[in-house]
């Protein structure tokens, strides 16, 4: 029951991209492939690099969503979740509270549109990092 779409991409009518085409989506576009370039270069149409982009945008989460309910509310514009995964970067063993901060004193963020520190997590999470509780032994060097 698999199609071939305009772009020569195989799908199957109803079922989810696969999570690897999703997290490849959002890399490119973290490293500022235009959407359209996504979509010739991963034969994956404009409406659905379009519509994973919107999601992780808004969500942090690269899964594919449940049909219906309500929309979850923005936590990170385009330009904060690089932020954060720049922070991240640049130091590996920084805290999401830490990362926080440094939006804030930075002011990339102020505190009407700063994330907390569990989105903060969760877009860590959903682009590859590994996430320690920040309350474990390890976390405090015990």
């Amino acid at each position: 029951q698999a199609g071939v779409n305009q772009l020569g991409g195989v799908f199957v009518n109803g079922r989810p991209l696969p999570d690897y085409v999703r997290r490849r989506i959002v890399e490119l576009a973290l490293m500022g492939v235009r959407p359209c370039d996504i979509s010739r270069q991963l034969l994956v149409s404009h409406g659905c690099v379009s519509k994973i982009l919107t999601r992780f945008y808004e969500t942090g989460s690269i899964k594919p969503g449940s049909i219906g309910g309500s929309k979850p509310k923005q936590v990170a514009t385009p330009h904060v979740v690089r932020k954060i995964l720049r922070y991240k970067q640049e130091n590996p063993s920084i805290f999401a509270w830490e990362i926080r901060d440094l939006l804030r004193s930075q002011r990339v963020c102020d505190e009407q549109s700063i994330p907390s520190v569990s989105s903060i997590n969760r877009i860590l999470r959903n682009s590859g990092h590994v996430v320690l509780d920040e309350s474990s032994p390890t976390a405090n060097g015990q």
